[in-house]
């Protein structure tokens, strides 16, 4: 058909960790129509050859906030409008930097998202969550503010719910607002003022409510986690992601195992807080938690790795702009994370490619991944990917983006 591209390369990364040399790929902007080694491609005009091809990558837990201030606080007065305004620079750099998908866990993604499939910004497909569900003065909380404050002005920052009926509800409320996935905060967190992340938040029952109700529409959940009381009561719930994981140990490892569950590391987050600036105005408190764990979540990632847990490539940035202390295009960086906590190159391109869209579930479809049949998310590549860690944060290695079969 006259709408399909070949395009061949010495060596192709499939996504799942296989490899495959002298390689074609042939597809539309539907669809991968064939990829397999060049003496078996189909009859199609030739469109270009390259060193290196692979599936475009998955960002797993990032949010588009439209913040230039790392301030929980700050955020929930940004007006709606001009942060998502601010956000078409992340979207684009995301995109240029090879993630053709993201999972936005809180935040503006889900309006985005909109606007990205409709063409009138340029992006990657966001999954976005909506607003993040916490438990009154979780982490999801803005403690400071007024609570009647945080009703009126919230959007895609925390949600408060207590109790089943709530959560039911807040579920709902998410689902409206087009969310493909949940988030929850099953344990404090770092940017929140007063709430510890060991200490677990939502009880079992509020939380099998949320996942059996994001389950009837097809949504699975990610919840945020630090301490293990936390991860373990979100694991025997049924949550699919656990965000963060920073007091795993080798029984929460296993139980992850068993109940198939998917890490999300986000090093990149702690190690550009912890090395943050006096002048990047992060909160004294978020310093002082973070200084606390910094050490721990690098033994969980380890912990993770040797055990064998699944792991899926995110990030968490929360700012926007090129001038914070995260940087939206710079997602590629969290690969060197992996490889430092131990972890094959080869697996941590898995944690970026073929192990995103089990993040997602159906709503993902086929993605991640060169074969025939998946989305036509592609990179195209000056230098093997398996070379090094670096290759893929180097920008001028990536030759083409191509999205949805779309040349970026």
């Amino acid at each position: 058909m006259s709408d399909e591209i070949r395009v061949d390369a010495e060596i192709a990364f499939v996504g799942n960790g296989e490899i495959v040399k002298d390689a074609t790929i042939v597809f539309n902007n539907r669809e991968i129509v064939y990829f397999g080694e060049q003496e078996h491609a189909p009859d199609v005009p030739f469109e270009r050859s390259v060193p290196a091809m692979m599936p475009g990558m998955w960002e797993c837990h990032t949010h588009f906030t439209g913040s230039y201030t790392p301030s929980v606080e700050a955020m929930l007065f940004i007006n709606p409008v001009v942060g998502a305004a601010r956000c078409t620079w992340d979207l684009k750099e995301t995109l240029k930097a090879g993630f053709t998908s993201v999972r936005e866990v809180g935040g503006f993604g889900v309006h985005l998202n909109k606007a990205v499939q409709e063409g009138a910004i340029i992006g990657p497909r966001i999954y976005g969550a909506g607003d993040i569900l916490s438990i009154t003065g979780g982490h999801g909380d803005v403690h400071s503010a007024p609570l009647a404050v945080l009703d009126a002005m919230q959007e895609g920052l925390g949600a408060l719910v207590d109790g089943v009926d709530e959560c039911l509800k807040g579920v709902r409320k998410q689902l409206r607002k087009g969310a493909e996935i949940i988030k929850v905060c099953a344990s404090g967190g770092v940017m929140s003022e007063v709430d510890h992340p060991i200490h677990q938040q939502f009880s079992l029952e509020e939380l099998v409510a949320i996942v059996e109700e994001a389950k009837r529409a097809e949504r699975q959940v990610a919840a945020h986690c630090h301490g293990a009381p936390g991860i373990k009561v979100a694991l025997e719930a049924g949550v699919k992601t656990i965000e963060h994981g920073t007091y795993l140990d080798e029984d929460l490892a296993q139980m992850m195992i068993e109940k198939d569950a998917i890490l999300v590391p986000t090093r990149y987050v702690v190690e550009k807080l912890y090395k943050a600036s006096a002048a990047a105005n992060v909160p004294e408190y978020a310093m002082a938690k973070l200084r606390a764990l910094y050490d721990q979540h690098f033994e969980a990632m380890k912990i993770a790795i040797k055990e064998g847990v699944k792991i899926a490539l995110g990030t968490d940035m929360f700012v926007t702009g090129p001038n914070g202390i995260f940087r939206h295009g710079d997602n590629a960086e969290e690969i060197g994370y992996l490889v430092n906590a131990g972890m094959k190159l080869e697996d941590a391109l898995v944690a970026a490619t073929a192990n995103g869209p089990l993040t997602v579930g159906k709503l993902a479809g086929k993605s991640g991944q060169l074969k025939a049949g998946y989305a036509p998310d592609i990179l195209l590549l000056k230098e093997n990917p398996l070379n090094d860690p670096t290759v893929l944060t180097n920008k001028e290695n990536i030759l083409s983006v191509i999205k949805q079969g779309v040349f970026y």
